[in-house]
């Protein structure tokens, strides 16, 4: 019996693979439109040796059916082969192929297959495959690939590829656009968009455009060319964007080196520090974020905030010791790449006043305080004003 059954599964895939090689001595055979077909698995049907010249209106195969097309409704139990065009809907077990274009709606337990053209919108358990234009729907529970332009939306749990056009796609790890692209990419990972992306694109880790008129928000945001938009994440590089490196001195910490990139409008910090207080060393690592507002062609205003965990007579404080400041400073263009700029800031000290042993510590951030409260016996507040001053390159 187990024998019996591997030779029909096996003569539904040889159905399938073998039957398209056929077609090539049936081309001048004229093609027929018949209303209904019954099969087993092609040639064991309704419509017999002569099933590839045949366009069914309804169709049923109840294991793998070859046929010239599909004007109507297309039922196969495990997978259907069509020379021609699809034009309607098939549902198949587990795959549909269709050699010219299709039109409708297909469903699959794993792969829809369409060489030609699509409009139409497409399910499957694993994967769509499309390399002709689509409008229409993609959604499929690992990948969309589509190898020509596309307009519409592509839905998968794990890759979209497409060469663009206007189309959005949600995935759960990765967007790919290879062209020019007018819509939203929602990726559990990375989005790419070669091209030009009109559009937003949201990502769980990197977001990449080779020029973005829209809106980038990820953890990394990477952008050859910035049109118009924002790019918003942890660390965005934009080539023609915003990047500028500081040297200065704090009323708290005496040297300051910062890197600033992204965008004017939207910029991320990252800071290191060093000074001194009472006998202590403080080394301080911090991030932050800042907007840049130019004033005529030299000179211009930065508002940043920036939050710092101090480190007091060690590489490594273990225990909450916090300097948050918001710096307004501003700054004067000497050279092209030279600016000097000084302003005013106020500054937050949060820290843990207990170790790890529960013996109390005094934080040695703050020079002076307007302001000093202790909350639920362990953390300690101090606010005061202070300065900021340097040269950018």
């Amino acid at each position: 019996m187990k024998q019996k059954f591997k030779m029909i599964i096996m003569l539904a895939w040889l159905s399938a693979i073998v039957l398209p090689g056929m077609t090539h001595a049936q081309d001048s055979t004229e093609m027929k439109t018949r209303t209904f077909q019954l099969g087993f698995v092609t040639p064991v049907s309704s419509n017999g040796l002569n099933s590839w010249n045949v366009v069914n209106k309804f169709s049923i195969s109840m294991l793998a059916g070859y046929s010239g097309g599909v004007d109507g409704v297309e039922f196969s139990g495990l997978g259907s082969v069509l020379n021609g065009s699809m034009n309607g809907a098939q549902f198949a077990g587990l795959g549909n192929v269709v050699f010219s274009d299709a039109k409708g709606v297909q469903f699959a337990g794993l792969m829809n297959v369409v060489k030609g053209n699509v409009t139409a919108a497409q399910f499957a358990g694993l994967t769509n495959v499309n390399t002709g234009r689509v409008i229409g729907c993609e959604i499929s529970g690992l990948a969309n690939v589509n190898t020509d332009t596309m307009r519409g939306a592509q839905l998968a749990g794990m890759v979209n590829f497409t060469r663009g056009m206007k189309v959005t796609q949600v995935s759960g790890f990765a967007n790919i656009v290879t062209g020019n692209n007018k819509g939203f990419q929602l990726a559990g990972f990375v989005n790419v968009s070669t091209g030009r992306q009109d559009g937003c694109q949201v990502a769980g880790f990197v977001n990449y455009a080779g020029k973005l008129n829209g809106l980038q928000l990820g953890v990394f945001n990477v952008t050859d060319s910035l049109e118009k938009g924002i790019p918003i994440g942890f660390l965005s590089f934009v080539k023609n964007g915003y990047t500028a490196f500081e040297v200065g001195a704090t009323e708290t910490l005496y040297g300051v080196m910062s890197f600033k990139t992204g965008t004017k409008q939207f910029y991320n910090i990252l800071s290191v520090g060093g000074g001194s207080r009472n006998g202590y060393s403080l080394f301080a690592w911090g991030y932050g974020l800042g907007a840049f507002v130019p004033i005529g062609s030299k000179a211009g205003i930065s508002i940043d905030g920036i939050c710092y965990q101090v480190n007091e007579g060690e590489w490594f404080t273990d225990r909450m010791n916090l300097l948050n400041k918001l710096n307004f400073t501003g700054s004067w263009k000497l050279a092209n790449h030279l600016a000097v700029f000084a302003g005013l800031s106020w500054n937050v000290t949060v820290s843990d006043i207990t170790d790890v042993y529960g013996d109390k510590v005094v934080p040695n951030i703050a020079p002076w305080s307007v302001f000093d409260e202790t909350y639920d016996g362990h953390l300690n507040v101090k606010m005061y004003p202070g300065f900021s001053a340097g040269i950018r390159l």
